[in-house]
């Protein structure tokens, strides 16, 4: 598991994005964000520290979707059931309606899949999450 703080201060009060499975560019990119923004990214690609992380009450989740596809559908059940209010972001590397579909049956509040681009994650991170001014 990897800690990108974003900022200084108390990170009791401060915003924080959780990962899952995001690597590359991607990767890359929030935590360029995270600096820019002054939020904590938690990232992580293991199962159970990811379950663990979701009870520090995360401001936002992003997951990729299609490389585990049970443990990854369970997650967000989890989540959904335990921090129905969480927004979450499903992430898929395909273009692959039947599982955007059930990731919104499973209650996501983003499922972004090609052919969106997915430097709509990085906007929509900003405008959700409750970012203090510096």
């Amino acid at each position: 598991m990897r800690t990108i703080p974003g900022g200084f201060g108390n990170n009791m009060h401060q915003a924080q994005v959780i990962t899952y499975g995001i690597d590359g560019a991607l990767a890359e990119h929030l935590r360029e964000l995270a600096q820019a923004q002054r939020f904590w990214l938690r990232e992580t690609s293991q199962f159970a520290p990811c379950q663990s992380l979701l009870f520090s009450s995360p401001g936002v989740f992003v997951m990729v979707l299609g490389r585990d596809l049970e443990r990854e559908l369970a997650l967000l059940e989890q989540l959904h059931a335990c921090l129905p209010k969480t927004p979450v972001f499903a992430i898929g590397e395909a273009d692959h309606p039947a599982l955007a579909g059930l990731a919104w049956e499973l209650g996501v509040t983003f499922a972004l899949f090609p052919p969106t681009p997915v430097e709509v994650l990085t906007e929509l991170i900003v405008k959700l999450l409750p970012i203090r001014a510096p």
